[in-house]
Parts: structure tokens; sequence; C-alpha cells
């Protein structure tokens, strides 16, 4: 056999193998699931209903984590002492093996009488919440920011969650809120960029949205990079108490969804990455789900 005839069966034969390769059925992606809720408790009721629901979301855990999207008092009090954190802290901590995680709301930081004495309290209570629990080895290591070590990201199973310090409310410093806003543009630029060719999706957790005036340009400079990192973005946030669901109004790939209050009435949502770009995201309210209905009194303890 000649060297070129050689050198052709070699190609055709590599060739062959790929294109084999490439016609082999996708392997259906694996479902990430989590729990979010966010604004409360507010109420001694809401606190009794919130220790319900996260003994309900561990007597059969299906969630890989909790996330709680901020506004963890009602902003109704302007001086909530210390003991109200430790003891919000300790109705997500009590009993509960399942990783939980947290960011900022205004309701317990800027809206404050004295935003830095609250900023203190959930400094002391909150940051690394997530730490208080031994991670599966399958959320790899989480990272937080240097700037803002309240931001964190990591990657589970294909997708890429990202915290983030965007808070609504009062605004006490012009400078700081806007160079606050910049850092958590660069963080999950840093992430898209990162973690692109390796997730097949992203969620973003909030405390706010980003249309107010308040955020300057932060809505153009998400969906700036959320358009070349290409795969579907969910960016879910609480501050409305209004449950809302919008597609493609930010960017084309971005789904906004905003959550109810937390209370007696409705429980933890549980949310379902599915890696399917058709339905990418698919949410759970449990509000028909008898399993979820609190059907005894709630009634705070004495």
């Amino acid at each position: 056999m000649t060297l070129l005839k050689s050198f052709l069966l070699t190609c055709v034969v590599t060739t062959s193998i790929v294109v084999a390769q490439e016609n082999e059925p996708l392997k259906p992606l694996k479902p990430v699931l989590f729990s979010a809720m966010g604004c409360g408790p507010y109420t001694p009721e809401a606190e009794v209903a919130l220790a319900k629901f996260m003994a309900l979301e561990n007597a059969d855990p299906t969630s890989s984590f909790i996330v709680h999207c901020g506004d963890i008092v009602t902003g109704k009090v302007k001086d909530w002492p210390e003991s109200q954190y430790e003891k919000v802290a300790g109705l997500l901590m009590k009993e509960n093996a399942i990783p939980t995680f947290i960011v900022p709301g205004d309701n317990e930081w800027n809206d404050q009488e004295n935003p830095d004495k609250a900023w203190g309290f959930w400094d002391k209570h909150f940051m690394g919440f997530h730490e208080k629990w031994k991670l599966p080895e399958s959320f790899g290591k989480v990272a937080r920011q240097t700037v803002r070590p309240e931001n964190f990201a990591f990657v589970l199973d294909g997708v890429l969650f990202l915290g983030i310090n965007k808070v609504g409310g009062m605004v006490h410093d012009t400078e700081e809120w806007e160079m606050r806003l910049n850092q958590d543009v660069a963080w999950i630029s840093e992430h898209f960029t990162k973690h692109k060719a390796d997730v097949h999706s992203a969620v973003i957790f909030a405390q706010a949205a980003a249309f107010s005036k308040k955020f300057g340009d932060f809505q153009a400079q998400l969906a700036k990079i959320a358009v070349p990192f290409e795969k579907p973005i969910l960016y879910l946030h609480a501050d409305g108490h209004k449950w809302t669901v919008e597609l493609g109004k930010w960017a084309e790939n971005i789904t906004r969804v905003q959550l109810d209050v937390v209370n007696a009435k409705f429980p933890l949502i549980q949310v379902q990455v599915t890696g399917n770009p058709a339905e990418p995201f698919i949410y759970d309210r449990r509000l028909e789900n008898p399993k979820w209905k609190l059907r005894e009194a709630i009634t705070p303890p004495q």
C-alpha cells in the first residue's frame, strides 16, 4: 500500500468515528432542584409557619439546597434588635440538614435607622451562611467575592448559581450604591465567562429587581453580559411580594421571577432547572399540594 493510500484510509476511518459519535443520542441532563423563599418571616405567625415548612423540606428532602432572597424582617420596624437576626438564623438552621444560602435585603440593612449597626448584625449571623453545613462534593467549591464576601457562586450538576447584594430601599451613599452594583456585574460576568463551556443554565439570586431608576444601568449591563453567555438565565428575587414570571424582557435568555411573601399561605417554592432549552425552569409553588397546606392554626409560642 502506498503512503498516499494509507493516509486516505486513515482519514476515512477517523471521519466515520467522529460522525458516529455525533449521531449518538444525547443523554438527558440531570435536573437540579432547589427551594427558595423571600420576604419573611414578617410576623410571629409567619415564624411558626417557616419552622413547619423547614421541617417539611427535611422530612422528604428533594431539593439540593435552600435559598432565602432577602428581607428577613418586615420594614415596618426600623430598629430591629440583634436577637431578631439571631432568631431568623435559628429558624433556618434548626434541624435543617439541607445547605442554605441567603442574600441581603433592604429591610434588615439599609432601611434600618442605623444601617451600619444593622449590617453588623447581618454580617455576624448570615455572612457565609452556607458554611454552617458540610456541602456534598457535588457542589465543588463555593466561591465568594473578595470585595463583596456576601456574593457567592458555585456550579452544581451543570448549573451556575450566583448570589449578589442588590437590594431595594433607601440609597444613603450614591457612590457606594453604584460601586456595589458594578461589583455585582463584575462578579456575574466573571463566572459567566469562566463557566460558559461547562454549564447549561444559570440562576442569579437577589433581593430586588433591576428595573428601578435606583439601579442605574444595572439592567442594561446584565443584559449585555447575558447575550454572549447564550444559556438560559433565571433571575430570582423577592421584594415585590407578588408572584411574577417575566420572560425575555431584559434579554432574550433572561427569565425574571419574583417570589411571594413566605407565610402560612405561601410556602417555599421549588424550582427545577431542567437543562431543556425549550423549558429551562419549572416552578412548583406547592399551593395546591395538601402536604404544604398548614391546616392547623398557626399560633406563635407564648
